[in-house]
């Protein structure tokens, strides 16, 4: 940005900012369609009258089918002054309107825009947007964010992750996914290009990247890991490979460094309520296998109780600091944070204290297993027990990762029910459904 330039204080605002440099340059891919800077600026003045004939200053549930028009949505309810919430675009217009009633939202845009709470609460003005927190049963928490919450890390996380303006970036899944929307909103930011992929389909991933020249790749581990059953060649223009919301076990961080030569591989650590907490790189991973790195520039973590405790200032609205997720662990000699999950995945086995975390990894090392999770269970003897779901190499049966999981677990860390499937259920944001593999286990 050149010297003396107003820098825009939203997201629509960097839009126009872009629209009027660079008018041709492509910024939204999804499939098909291939929307210039320009061409995006022009939806969004159309969209934004939608808007305009309410009252302003509303907060809006949006439901869209598609991230391409979930990004539009979003920017032109921002430009008009509303307060978006991006909602997941398998809502029914029944849960929608169940969610925006019980979070006080007060309009739902899905087939129509409609109002929904009348007297709903209006945000404070430095609020630009809402975001839904995943969450693990019942309804997401609405919590809101400032522009400043994550746009004031954008140039420490661009530098890290490498992106710039003439970066394109691959993420799948909806914007309500926090991770995908914080690098939607990045690349917007650097005023580059963010290329959607086509629903779980790895196949269409390849093809997208190859045919894009894709830089930057975002997936979590589970989605990386289908990825990698489908590549044969090396991919070149690859930089960097992003991932986050599980650990990343040292197999699967070799086979990328296998086909990403180029690249750098960077997991992290954080949440919707947050922002990033820590980060580490891949020679650091293979000397700290179950850590999720040291703590980003501007952020403190300290352990009280097993808790790790996050003093951030990137974070949503009304949240105080220092403040817990609810995830356990603790710093290795070296300073690394070594993550053992959240507080229900430590149990206690027959007075033996376990981390589901730990043991998952351990099962994801053993050769045949190409992926893998591990639950808490309830256990009429011992209190509490753990099952694993596993997905296998034709020919490896559970029995024979349980034998050779003897050779790296103590006998009362072996999971005590196991199942295998084709894959790993994945809930609406693409990261693994604990729920359901309860559900496989106690069939």
């Amino acid at each position: 940005m050149k010297s003396g330039t107003v820098v825009p204080k939203d997201y629509a605002e960097w839009l126009a900012y872009w629209a009027k440099c660079q008018p041709q340059k492509p910024f939204l891919i999804f499939g098909e369609h291939c929307l210039t800077y320009g061409a995006v600026e022009q939806e969004v003045e159309r969209y934004e009258e939608k808007f305009r004939v309410q009252s302003p200053r509303q907060t809006v549930l949006l439901v869209k089918p598609s991230p391409l028009v979930q990004a539009i949505a979003f920017l032109a309810a921002e430009r008009a002054g509303w307060v978006p919430v991006l909602g997941h675009p398998d809502l029914s217009t029944e849960t929608a309107v169940l969610l925006a009633k019980k979070r006080r939202i007060g309009w739902l845009d899905s087939d129509c825009l409609q109002e929904i709470i009348p007297d709903a609460p209006v945000p404070p003005a430095a609020v630009c947007m809402g975001v839904l927190s995943s969450g693990s049963t019942g309804l997401p928490k609405l919590l809101f964010r400032t522009y400043a919450s994550w746009a004031d890390f954008f140039p420490e996380q661009n530098a890290m992750f490498q992106v710039h303006q003439d970066t394109v970036a691959f993420g799948e899944g909806s914007l309500s996914f926090t991770g995908n929307a914080n690098l939607w909103a990045s690349v917007l930011f650097a005023g580059a290009t963010m290329v959607f992929g086509r629903g779980l389909h790895p196949r269409s991933w390849l093809v997208d990247m190859k045919r894009y020249h894709v830089t930057v790749l975002y997936l979590v581990p589970v989605k990386l890991k289908l990825l990698l059953q489908l590549v044969k060649e090396i991919l070149p223009a690859v930089r960097t490979v992003l991932a986050g919301s599980q650990l990343l076990e040292p197999g699967t961080a070799r086979a990328l460094h296998t086909y990403f030569p180029q690249s750098q591989i960077i997991l992290y650590y954080g949440a919707s309520e947050v922002d990033y907490v820590t980060w580490l790189t891949y020679e650091e991973l293979l000397q700290h296998p179950m850590s999720v790195g040291r703590p980003c520039p501007g952020v403190g973590v300290t352990i009280q109780d097993g808790l790790i405790m996050i003093d951030t200032p990137y974070h949503v609205e009304g949240l105080s600091q220092p403040c817990t997720l609810q995830d356990r662990g603790y710093f290795d000699a070296d300073g690394y944070l070594i993550f053992q999950g959240r507080q229900g995945q430590v149990v206690n086995k027959g007075g033996l204290t376990i981390s589901c975390v730990r043991v998952e990894q351990a099962v994801q090392q053993i050769p045949g297993v190409l992926d893998a999770a591990v639950v808490p269970l309830k256990d009429t003897a011992r209190g509490e027990t753990l099952g694993a779901v596993v997905v296998l190499e034709q020919g490896v049966t559970p029995q024979a990762v349980r034998e050779a999981l003897r050779n790296t677990l103590l006998p009362g860390e072996l999971p005590g029910r196991w199942a295998a499937v084709a894959a790993l259920p994945l809930n609406g944001v693409g990261k693994v459904d604990y729920a359901a593999l309860r559900s496989i286990l106690c069939r």
